[in-house]
């Protein structure tokens, strides 16, 4: 299935602590699914500027629930 990138946030949601040393960055994907469903997952901020992954672009999610960019 594909879903477009409606919105990427920084996470600060780090609980009663800031985010630790060596910690990676995430951030909240907000995906619009084709029937049109929204779903949220954290992600990898790397990886998303690794992969290019932008809001308004196309996406797929693999079994790991992985985001990878759908090339036109």
């Amino acid at each position: 299935m594909q879903y477009k990138v409606i919105r990427i946030e920084e996470d600060m949601d780090f609980g009663c602590e800031e985010r630790q040393p060596g910690e990676r960055l995430m951030s909240v994907v907000i995906l619009e699914s084709e029937d049109g469903r929204e779903i949220s997952l954290k992600h990898d901020d790397e990886r998303l500027y690794e992969r290019d992954i932008n809001e308004g672009d196309i996406v797929t999610l693999d079994e790991n629930r992985e985001i990878w960019k759908v090339q036109p």
